[in-house]
């Protein structure tokens, strides 16, 4: 939960995922393209069924690739936990 939100969505080493109604998080090492992987990080997110993306920022291929399929909230900031709870605050 101290980990911090990477600024770019497409290099970041890790997926949170976050299930607000069991308020289970897991946390999975993944490799996107960017990182050698197969993927990219978008059809990763794609993959798993999430439903809501939240981020720093990301890049316009990602953006397309997700618009309509996944809500997309950028300019995160911080920790995880930080974000977290502004999330469930609704003050993202």
């Amino acid at each position: 939960m101290d980990s911090k939100v990477s600024e770019h969505f497409g290099k970041s080493p890790f997926l949170a995922f976050y299930d607000d109604e069991t308020s289970k998080l897991e946390i999975i090492r993944v490799s996107g393209k960017h990182g050698g992987g197969q993927q990219t990080m978008a059809e990763i997110l794609l993959d798993s069924g999430a439903d809501i993306l939240i981020c720093s920022n990301i890049g316009p291929r990602a953006m397309d690739l997700l618009r309509g399929r996944v809500y997309v909230l950028t300019g995160a900031a911080g920790d995880l936990k930080g974000v977290l709870q502004s999330f469930k605050e609704k003050s993202l």
